[in-house]
C-alpha cells in the first residue's frame, strides 16, 4: 500500500508541474479570433502548393525581407552576391536624398511593430538585425525603381541595366510572395527622402512603382485608384476588373465541377473569338460565341500566376478571382490540340514555341489549390457552355458545317451540287408542265 501511495504522490507532484508549465505557456498566447491576423499580408507559400513547382516561389538572384535572407542558417548561397550591390544602392540612395542612416533607422523603428505584423510567421531576427535588413532591402528597391524611372540617365552605367538578364531576374524576384516588404515601408522611406524637395514636382512612390511594373498594367489602371499592400498584391490588382468596368462579380457558395474542353466545344459548333477587353477575367458567352481576352504566355508567366494564386489562397480565400479564371482555362485546355484552337483564334499568344508546354503549364497551375466556390458569373458561364455542348441540334449543325462547309473546296463543291440539284429540279418541273400542256 505504501508503494502505491508513494507512486500516487509522485504522479500528483508531476501533474502540478505540468499544470504550471502549461499555464505559463498559455499566458502569452492570443486567441485566434483576437490576434492580429488581419494585418498579415506576406506569407510563406503552403507546402502542398509548392510541391508542383518549388522553384516558382524562390528568388533567383535577390532576397527581399526575412524569409529568404541569404545569411540565415538555411540561406541560399546564390543570393549572397547581390548583398554587396544592395549596400552600393543604399549608399547611392542616402547620398542622393541627403539622408543619414540615423534618420532612416529612426523612421523604421517607429514602424517596426507594424512591419513585423505583416508577416504571417514570427520573425526570429533581433530588432537591430531586422531593421538593418529592412533598410538595406527597401533602399535597394527604391534606388532601383528611381534609376528605372530615369532609365536613359542610367542605361550605360547602372550594374543591373548593363546586364539585362540580371535586371530581368531582379524584376521577377520582386513579384514573389515570399520576397516582399510591406508597401508602406517603401513609401515611408521614399517620402522621407523627398520631403525637403516637396515643391520640385517629384513623382510619388506609387507613380514610380507603376512605371516599373507598367508591362503588367494592361488595363492602364491609375495609381490614384489603388491601395497596395506589396508588389504581389499590385500585380493581382492589375488583373482585376477596374472600377470603370463595374467592379467585381458577386459570389455564391457553389462549385463548377466540369466544363467541356475547347476541342469538344468547337466540335459542337461553339465559336471562339478574342475579346478587345484588356481584363483577362472578362469572359462572355452569347449566341454560340465565347469571347475571351488575349492571354499572353511567356517564360515568366508560370511564376507570375503561381505567386498570385498562392497569395489568393493565403489572403483572399473568399475572393480568389485570378484562381477562378485559371480554373476555367484549365477546364478548356486538356491537351495540345485545345491550345492549338485558342492560339489559332488569337486568344492565347504563346512565346514558348510549344503548345504542349502551354497545356502542361495551365493544367498544373491549380495543383493542390483549394477552390470551394466560384463567382456567379463563371458558374453561369460553365452552365451555358455545357448546355450548348449537350444540345443535339448544335452537334448536328456543327457536323453538317464540318462536312460541307469547312474548306473553300467543300463550299464550292456543295454550292455546285446544290445548284445542279436545283437545275435538275427545275428541268423536271418544266418537263412535267410541258407534258400536261401538250
Amino acid at each position: 500500500m505504501e508503494v502505491h501511495s508513494n507512486s500516487s504522490f509522485e504522479n500528483i507532484s508531476e501533474g502540478k508541474d505540468l499544470v504550471r508549465f502549461l499555464s505559463e505557456m498559455l499566458e502569452g498566447v492570443e486567441l485566434p479570433e483576437e490576434s492580429l491576423v488581419y494585418e498579415q499580408c506576406i506569407y510563406r507559400v503552403p507546402h502542398k502548393i509548392r510541391q508542383a513547382n518549388d522553384e516558382a516561389y524562390n528568388p533567383r538572384v535577390v532576397s527581399i525581407g526575412p524569409i529568404h535572407h541569404p545569411f540565415r542558417p538555411s540561406g541560399n548561397n546564390r543570393l549572397k552576391p547581390m548583398e554587396e550591390l544592395k549596400l552600393q544602392y543604399l549608399k547611392s540612395f542616402l547620398n542622393g536624398a541627403q539622408l543619414s542612416v540615423g534618420e532612416c533607422v529612426s523612421k523604421l523603428k517607429d514602424l517596426e511593430i507594424s512591419i513585423r505584423r505583416c508577416y504571417a510567421e514570427p520573425i526570429q531576427h533581433s530588432s537591430d538585425d531586422f531593421l538593418k535588413m529592412v533598410l538595406i532591402d527597401a533602399c535597394f528597391i527604391i534606388e532601383h525603381f528611381l534609376r528605372y524611372y530615369s532609365f536613359q540617365d542610367w542605361i550605360k552605367r547602372d550594374p543591373l541595366f548593363l546586364k539585362p538578364w540580371l535586371a530581368n531576374d531582379v524584376a521577377l524576384d520582386l513579384i514573389l510572395l515570399e520576397n516582399q516588404l510591406p508597401f508602406f515601408v517603401l513609401e515611408g522611406l521614399y517620402n522621407l527622402a523627398i520631403a525637403p524637395h516637396a515643391t520640385a514636382g517629384l513623382p510619388s512612390f506609387v507613380d514610380v512603382t507603376f512605371n516599373y511594373f507598367k508591362p503588367h498594367n494592361q488595363q492602364n489602371i491609375e495609381p490614384s485608384n489603388v491601395r497596395v499592400q506589396h508588389f504581389t498584391d499590385l500585380l493581382r490588382i492589375f488583373m482585376l476588373p477596374s472600377s470603370v468596368d463595374g467592379g467585381l462579380p458577386e459570389r455564391r457558395v457553389d462549385v463548377a465541377h466540369h466544363l467541356y474542353n475547347a476541342s469538344q466545344l468547337l466540335e459542337a459548333g461553339l465559336v471562339f473569338k478574342v475579346s478587345p477587353n484588356k481584363c483577362l477575367l472578362d469572359l462572355k458567352f452569347h449566341k454560340g460565341v465565347l469571347m475571351m481576352p488575349c492571354f499572353k504566355v511567356h517564360s515568366s508567366t508560370e511564376v507570375f500566376i503561381r505567386n498570385i494564386v498562392a497569395f489568393e489562397q493565403c489572403h483572399h480565400p473568399t475572393s480568389p478571382y485570378i484562381t477562378e479564371y485559371i480554373k476555367i482555362l484549365d477546364f478548356l485546355i486538356d491537351k495540345e490540340k485545345d491550345v492549338n484552337i485558342l492560339v489559332d483564334k488569337k486568344i492565347i499568344v504563346s512565346l514558348l514555341g510549344d503548345d504542349d508546354a502551354v497545356a502542361t503549364m495551365v493544367n498544373n497551375l491549380c495543383s493542390n489549390v483549394t477552390l470551394p466556390h466560384i463567382n456567379s458569373e463563371y458558374r453561369s458561364l460553365c452552365d451555358q457552355l455545357n448546355g450548348f455542348y449537350e444540345n443535339p441540334r448544335n452537334k448536328y449543325k456543327a457536323i453538317f458545317i464540318h462536312e460541307y462547309f469547312n474548306t473553300p473546296w467543300k463550299i464550292a463543291s456543295t454550292i455546285a451540287a446544290i445548284s445542279l440539284l436545283l437545275l435538275t429540279l427545275i428541268q423536271t418541273v418544266c418537263s412535267i408542265i410541258s407534258l400536261f400542256q401538250g
